[in-house]
This record gives C-alpha cells, sequence and structure tokens, in this order.
C-alpha cells in the first residue's frame, strides 16, 4: 500500500507543468517578438541598398537605373511607404527626370520628354511623400513645328526652393503673356505673386523667402 503522503496530486502536477511551460516559453516568445519588431522595413532597406540624395533625416529619397530606365522612389521613415515618384523606360535617350529639391518630407521633381516627331514637355511637381499628393507647379506640352521655337502655351520654372514645411517659392515664366513673376505657394497649395520680372538669386530658408532683383534685396514671410 502507498502511503498518503507519496501520493501524486493531478491538480498540483498540471499546474507546476504549465508554470514550467511558461517559463520555457516566455523568453522565446519576448525574443520572437523582438526579432519582429527590429526586422528591417522597406524604408529602411530602401536607403540601407540606394544611394540616399535627401538629407533630412525623415526622408528617404533615392535615384535609380541609367539614362534609358530608371525611377525616383521615397519614403518616410522608418516605416512609411515606399512610393515611386517618377519613372522612365526609353531607349532613345527622350525621357528623363531628375530631383530638384527635397525639404522635410516634400520632393521637388522635375519630368522632361521629347520625342522624334518634334513633341516636348516638361513638368515641376511638388510631391508629399508622407501623403502622396501631388502639387504640379508648371508645365508644357506641345507638338513644334519648323520656326517655331518653343510651345506657345504651359509655364516654365527658372529659380525654385522649398522649405520643411512644404512651403516654397519659384520663378514662373508663362508662355502665352511671356511674362516672368516671383510666386510663392503654401502647404496647401495656394499660390501667392511675390514679384514682377525675373529674379536674380532666390533662397528659401524654414521662416523665409529671400530674393535679389536689379541688384536689390527682398524678403517675405512664408506663406
Amino acid at each position: 500500500m502507498v502511503p498518503v503522503h507519496a501520493r501524486s496530486n493531478p491538480i498540483r502536477v498540471t499546474i507546476a507543468c504549465l508554470l514550467g511551460l511558461a517559463v520555457v516559453l516566455g523568453p522565446a516568445s519576448v525574443a520572437a517578438a523582438s526579432k519582429a519588431k527590429s526586422r528591417a522595413s522597406d524604408c529602411q532597406k530602401l536607403r540601407k541598398r540606394s544611394k540616399d540624395v535627401a538629407p533630412s533625416r525623415s526622408l528617404v529619397t533615392v535615384v535609380r537605373g541609367n539614362d534609358e530606365t530608371g525611377r525616383i522612389s521615397a519614403c518616410v521613415l522608418p516605416r512609411g511607404k515606399v512610393r515611386t515618384l517618377t519613372s522612365w523606360d526609353d531607349g532613345l535617350l527622350r525621357d528623363w527626370a531628375s530631383v530638384v529639391d527635397t525639404a522635410g518630407t516634400w520632393v521637388l521633381v522635375d519630368d522632361g520628354h521629347g520625342d522624334q516627331y518634334g513633341g516636348v514637355s516638361r513638368s515641376l511637381t511638388r510631391i508629399d511623400v508622407r501623403r502622396g499628393k501631388r502639387l504640379r507647379l508648371s508645365g508644357y506640352g506641345c507638338q513644334l513645328v519648323p520656326g517655331q521655337p518653343g510651345c506657345p502655351d504651359g509655364t516654365n520654372y527658372g529659380d525654385v526652393g522649398i522649405a520643411p514645411s512644404g512651403a516654397g517659392a519659384y520663378e514662373l515664366t508663362d508662355f502665352v503673356s511671356g511674362v516672368t513673376t516671383l510666386q510663392a505657394f503654401n502647404a496647401a497649395g495656394t499660390f501667392t505673386k511675390l514679384a514682377d520680372g525675373a529674379v536674380d538669386a532666390l533662397r528659401v530658408t524654414s521662416m523665409q523667402i529671400r530674393w535679389t532683383q536689379a541688384g536689390i534685396g527682398h524678403t517675405a514671410a512664408l506663406p
């Protein structure tokens, strides 16, 4: 006969086993969660694998490809969506694009195209990388004909600058009127004319727009 004090208690054995299992699985679960949390995002991988042309710590902007085919991509660290800002694919080297400026989580992109039939186009676009919203700042497109110096309508840009807030300023020429002005824009996409005529120099800071015309300096608050 087995002594009473030596008998096993099923309930106690079950509890002991469960506690032991929890102790064993606890650190493993924590390690797995930590590993999942530390796994690099697509945005972090983009920055690691490609040359980042944006000076901002939070914005990643890369240009990949060559003269024939490529794309400009951007994202906001640490885990923002990787967005294709523009792309080109033309073996005849007629399409092109470039990053004009970056600030905060905003990118200014210049796109251009030309073809063997006289077609030509160019546009300047401000892109909010965090939200994917676009604001066209200037653009033209037409079919050139013999004796025609340029497109009969549309707009083109000169000096341009942007602040981390998304506001900025740029020199804009209207082909119809032939008039050049200095325009400011805010984060919401509202435009304000600052001055008539071309500028000699333009600089946009986090607080101000500074420009020079005919040797005279001017300043205006960012809109």
